[in-house]
């Protein structure tokens, strides 16, 4: 990056140094929606009806106000609702009782619920994850469901199964059986879509030993599903079919019961392909789009989409194959345009929880709004530049400093490469691991001269790649090598060296490493990992944590400083 830095003539600012300054007035812009929370993004009309609707509810008792917010969630209107939830949520919960605690831990728990049904996914899982940290099993399960579809919705599936799993853990333990009929639900139709019904098998098995009384329509629908998914998996298409057409004529009696049909539409059309019927799976599909479309379910209809192209494909008809694919492709834009502009909305459902926390009435005149911004901004910019400055000269005194440490790093190798040598050559008569085996040492206590004996042929084995960058070379594996025993080699390394085992061989391999980043010539296209764990190191984390402790780099910094010098005295042998 550094190379391909532009720079201006007068202004001497790399593109790197810019990507600092665009993080810099992120930071700063937080920092004034954290100082100013109710600057205004709605009228003065609007926030006045909104202080007033605040001090109303201010110092109403809990309950009463929860139940309020949740009467204006059933009627749609969540602006009404989120107050009221942000109400209880602003206040303090060290001075709560217990069952204020648990209206209070609900609260953050549809609060994220709103900011989910807004597309605030960012918002939405910072309010479920705070209502995990207080919340008790009663709670904790609903919350677990709702970051589920957070992770859906980014096809993150590891960590959607692993928050249905405690969900349905939890609403076991606590018996709602709603609760669990939506994570079973949930659970088989991600399996189903990921084509891994081997893992539902054990859940169906398991959902049915559960000792429910009540066998209501929604356990009857989820009954009928599991039915469908055990006979899909044993590819017995035309039962899966009669249990998922048994599934949605149950759902009539659900609430949403497009959530219920849509899926087993699906799953038919999906049976139907297996059977390779694609007439009757189009059929099926068509079902699909039209009850998605009505519900503005885009999530289903852009799955929809997915399955009337496989299918297309495989019955040969390539030009409905390309409309289903263009549809896909269409909506699967919008979508993600749709993201983009969630991010917005994050910072504006970012503003507007703390418009209601900070108690919207303190907010004084527009004129005296605008005179503080005038002087929050002048102070910003103050404070951006000079911190620009900062960073700006620390960056290249760090730059100098890492490029000396480089230098030293070079230099002390060489100069111990060097002391080795010769220590080698010094010893290279002795053949002291030939001593007979009667000649050990025969006491406790090694002898000064059986020290330094020892001591060398130490020496010679860790001035020994071939041997230390082993991945198990081990003090047992060193004392083999060197005719002694652990106890001995490990005295002499302590007080000779004045270090333990590990640290020598990490050192070792360390000043291995560096002469391989060093030598670019044969090793220039080698990573930093290739290199590690050729020189003996199996974890990457403890790898780069010894490098940074030894050297004082990072292998990454490392490597690019050896890069530039030896492309330096390759452009000096040139210029010669």
């Amino acid at each position: 990056m550094s190379k391909m830095a532009r720079k201006h003539p007068f202004i001497k600012v790399t593109i790197q140094e810019l990507a600092h300054i665009k993080g810099i007035l992120c930071i700063l812009s937080c920092f004034f929606l954290l100082i100013f929370p109710s600057l205004p993004v709605y009228s003065s009309a609007q926030v006045e009806d909104l202080d007033q609707y605040y001090k109303r509810y201010a110092n109403t008792p809990i309950e009463s106000v929860y139940q309020q917010g949740m009467d204006y969630l059933k009627q749609g209107e969540t602006d009404k609702a989120l107050a009221c939830l942000t109400v209880i949520t602003s206040r303090n919960y060290d001075k709560m009782n217990d069952q204020e605690r648990k209206i209070y831990d609900y609260a953050l728990n549809n609060a994220g619920a709103i900011a989910q049904m807004r597309s605030d996914y960012l918002m939405a899982f910072s309010l479920f994850t705070k209502a995990l940290d207080s919340a008790d099993d009663s709670v904790a399960y609903r919350t677990h469901n709702n970051i589920a579809g957070i992770y859906i919705y980014y096809n993150d599936y590891d960590n959607a199964r692993k928050h249905l799993g405690l969900a349905y853990d939890i609403g076991v333990r606590q018996k709602d059986w709603s609760s669990v009929y939506n994570t079973v639900h949930n659970i088989l139709d991600l399996n189903w879509d990921m084509d891994s019904l081997r893992n539902s098998m054990s859940l169906i098995e398991d959902f049915r030993k559960l000792p429910i009384a009540q066998r209501d329509s929604n356990y009857m629908f989820i009954s009928h599903i599991s039915n469908g998914m055990e006979s899909l998996y044993k590819k017995h298409y035309s039962e899966a079919i009669g249990h998922f057409t048994r599934a949605i004529n149950t759902a009539s009696d659900l609430p949403f019961k497009e959530n219920y049909e849509v899926p087993s539409y699906m799953y038919i059309a999906k049976a139907y392909m297996e059977m390779g019927d694609y007439s009757a799976a189009l059929s099926n599909l068509r079902i699909c789009e039209k009850k998605s479309l009505e519900g503005e379910a885009l999530d289903m209809l852009i799955t929809t989409y997915r399955y009337m192209y496989l299918c297309h494909v495989r019955s040969g008809d390539l030009s409905a194959a390309h409309a289903a694919k263009y549809r896909y492709m269409e909506l699967k834009d919008s979508i993600n345009n749709a993201n983009e502009y969630g991010k917005i909305k994050d910072m504006e459902f970012f503003y507007e929880s703390n418009k209601y926390e900070k108690q919207v009435q303190q907010l004084t005149s527009e004129k005296k709004v605008r005179g503080t911004i005038s002087w929050a901004i002048g102070l910003g910019l103050l404070l951006t530049l000079s911190f620009l400055a900062l960073t700006i000269f620390q960056n290249k005194k760090l730059s100098e400093n890492n490029k000396d440490l480089f230098k030293k790093n070079v230099a002390l190798i060489k100069y111990q490469e060097h002391v080795e040598r010769l220590e080698l050559e010094k010893n290279k008569e002795e053949d002291n691991s030939k001593m007979p085996e009667g000649e050990r040492y025969k006491s406790s206590c090694l002898t000064v001269e059986g020290k330094e004996m020892l001591l060398a042929r130490i020496r010679r084995v860790m001035h020994s790649p071939s041997d230390f960058c082993q991945d198990d070379f081990t003090i047992d594996k060193l004392a083999m090598l060197v005719n002694s025993n652990t106890k001995y080699v490990s005295q002499v390394i302590n007080e000779k060296l004045g270090k333990n085992f590990n640290t020598l061989l990490n050192e070792q391999r360390i000043n291995e490493v560096c002469k391989r980043l060093v030598d670019t010539a044969n090793n220039g296209n080698k990573t930093n990992d290739a290199i590690a764990e050729e020189v003996g190191f199996k974890s990457r984390s403890h790898f780069i944590r010894t490098f940074k402790k030894i050297t004082g780099l990072t292998p990454t910094q490392y490597q690019r400083m050896a890069k530039e010098e030896g492309m330096a005295s390759s452009n000096m042998n040139a210029a010669q």
